[in-house]
């Protein structure tokens, strides 16, 4: 008798919610029927409820530890401090290359032009929870972690930061693109090392209001 592989439980779905967000993020930032928010709250959480449905358990309980939220909120502060560095990057080489990087400033200022007519306190709300969440649950707690059960951790690192890297083109904005890429090494390259998303979780949740409302880089 052949016997026929079939897919680990674990790996069903995987590809289709990686369509799936694929298709929201184009929906959000291209199509845009609704507000900006309410699509993208509505998105992370979706894509946050479809990894805890055929995904779990996506945190294990021994996570959740003092060190785990001290290191989440260091990490949260050190990602701050690369992006303002790398804003100074940006700025010197505008001012030495025009022709490269034309216009920084206005690529840098349309990534904060979305808050859409709602107040800055509940756009600060809704990107610690559920928007940077449900985004960390699903690209790490659940793509890379599934990738990294079927190939090396390299490889699911490299493909999962490149993922949440291309997710981004539909915003036609190469300042938020690389962004999403240094994000993307920076969460992805801690996960790879460590295996632990609590921290990792605890700065995307910090470090997305903060960057993007309460103290936003220009």
């Amino acid at each position: 008798m052949i016997r026929q592989e079939t897919k680990p439980a674990s790996q069903r779905g995987l590809w289709p919610s990686i369509v799936l967000a694929f298709v929201l993020w184009i929906i959000i930032f291209v199509f845009r029927p609704l507000n900006f928010w309410i699509l993208l709250t509505f998105s992370t959480s979706l894509l946050a409820a479809i990894a805890f449905a055929i995904g779990r358990p996506l945190i294990p309980s021994r996570e959740f530890t003092a060190k785990n939220l001290l290191l989440g909120i260091l990490l949260a502060a050190l990602l701050y401090a690369i992006f303002y560095v790398g804003n100074q990057f940006l700025v010197l080489v505008s001012r030495l290359f025009p022709a490269l990087l034309p216009d920084p400033a206005g690529n840098i200022a349309s990534v904060y032009a979305n808050l859409g007519g709602l107040s800055p306190g509940l756009v600060a709300f809704l990107l610690f929870f559920p928007i940077g969440f449900g985004e960390e649950i699903f690209w790490r707690g659940f793509v890379q972690r599934r990738f990294r059960e079927r190939w090396s951790a390299r490889s699911a690192f490299v493909l999962t930061a490149l993922l949440y890297t291309a997710i981004h083109f539909p915003t036609g904005n190469p300042v938020l693109i690389l962004a999403a890429l240094t994000c993307g090494l920076f969460w992805g390259g801690f996960y790879w090392a460590t295996g632990s998303l609590v921290p990792v979780l605890v700065s995307h949740m910090l470090w997305d209001p903060f960057i993007f409302v309460i103290l936003p880089i220009k």
